[in-house]
């Protein structure tokens, strides 16, 4: 009996297995926006300041930066994304959340090609801090809007399938940066320009969910003022774990790679690799730690999420084996899925309506710590030319939100 294309293709029906997707996602509300969510952070976050981690190596040493320059470009994003934040209010209140999405998206697409330019310092420390800037308001929002969306008992998938798109960013980076950097510096910007256009109209795609829900409300143009802090131990105490994180970060953000090509001696290849194990760290991690918080307490997920980064983040430099390299390069790449457990643990003890205004004002705290401590950091190396201080301080200060985070509990939690 003969078997054709046709009778395949008919048996397959590909139109109906699309339809059903489509079909699910539409009537999923929660999830098109958690994947428009993703697709904004792939491009602010993912590409907007972890793509700039692999190109340190190569921008000094074709004598593009000198290691301050590269440095200080690095701490720019985070200082912008101070700027981000306090403007991120504003921003909603005159356009609506789906107006700002786009117009945050539509300017990041912009600062990454801008990058493509080799006009100095000045003119690239200017278009990374712009980006920082529009991380900020991006963080605040993505994450708001799509666990106001998510139905119990998706909160753990809806905050995973966000944090998603970062890992997605940082995989792709550490995957072409490097074959890209072999034909030059603007083929590879602009590489990261072009996977930036693609999570565009994806994100763009999402976005229109969030435009219907805000006609039919009437929430576009006046949307609901975010109500007042009510300023307690528990508010504090969510607060200094992101600011802790943060802090905790900086090392991976802006060394990594150099010190495993600088610093261990190795190829700009063994540092993309790195980085792209650092990517599948965040895609992977961020749907496990995910998962785990939903199974076992997003009390206890934080905590050993934390705890987890802290040890990734000091091993390196105690043991530069290979097994601790990739350890490292795992554990610490997860991190988002410590940020998307923390941004559900915010939720939980701040409720739907008490989670923006907090996230926010988390934003706000962290961020300014974060850009000074991030231009410390870059002093600290300058002076003292070695990598092992700036990883010991990142590794002590996820220690420190592993005991906060603990220590975190509601009224239920209490009384167990």
């Amino acid at each position: 009996m003969r078997f054709g294309w046709t009778e395949f293709v008919r048996t397959v029906n590909l139109r109906n297995v699309t339809n059903h997707i489509s079909s699910v996602i539409s009537q999923n509300v929660w999830l098109k926006l958690s994947i428009a969510g993703g697709a904004t952070l792939l491009i602010g976050m993912g590409l907007g300041r972890f793509s700039y981690s692999p190109l340190i190596p190569s921008l000094i040493e074709a004598g593009h930066l000198t290691e301050w320059e590269a440095g200080a470009i690095a701490a720019s994003n985070f200082t912008g994304y101070l700027a981000g934040a306090l403007a991120a209010p504003w921003m909603r209140q005159h356009w609506g959340e789906a107006n700002t999405m786009r117009i945050c998206l539509i300017a990041a697409l912009i600062s990454l090609f801008a990058c493509v330019l080799p006009w100095g310092f000045l003119w690239l420390i200017f278009w990374r801090g712009l980006l920082g800037a529009i991380v900020g308001a991006m963080m605040i929002y993505c994450l708001a809007i799509a666990t106001r969306f998510a139905p119990t008992g998706k909160l753990g998938a809806a905050t995973g399938i966000v944090y998603t798109g970062v890992g997605i960013g940082i995989l792709l980076s550490g995957s072409l940066v490097p074959w890209l950097l072999s034909h030059s510096l603007a083929t590879a910007w602009t590489g990261i320009g072009c996977i930036g256009i693609i999570a565009g109209i994806i994100a763009l795609w999402g976005w229109q969910s969030l435009s219907k829900h805000e006609e039919t409300t009437g929430n576009a143009a006046n949307p609901t003022p975010h109500p007042k802090i009510d300023w307690n131990l528990t508010v504090v105490g969510l607060i200094s774990t992101r600011v802790l994180f943060s802090l905790g970060l900086i090392p991976h953000s802006i060394y990594w790679v150099d010190y495993l090509v600088r610093g261990l001696g190795n190829p700009i290849e063994f540092g993309g690799l790195h980085w792209a194990l650092f990517g599948l760290g965040a895609i992977g991690g961020t749907y496990l730690w995910g998962r785990f918080a939903d199974r076992v307490g997003f009390r206890v997920g934080l905590a050993l999420a934390f705890a987890a980064v802290a040890s990734g983040i000091a091993l390196p430099v105690i043991n530069s084996a290979g097994w601790a390299l990739i350890f490292s390069s795992l554990v610490v790449g997860a991190q988002p899925g410590l940020t998307a457990i923390m941004s559900g643990r915010f939720h939980q003890l701040m409720g739907s309506d008490g989670m923006a205004p907090v996230w926010r004002m988390s934003a706000l705290v962290s961020t300014v710590l974060q850009a000074f401590a991030a231009y410390g950091y870059v002093t600290l190396f300058d002076v003292s030319g070695s990598y092992v201080p700036i990883f010991l301080a990142g590794s002590a200060a996820m220690a420190i939100g592993t005991v906060i985070a603990l220590l975190l509990r509601d009224q239920q939690e209490s009384q167990r």
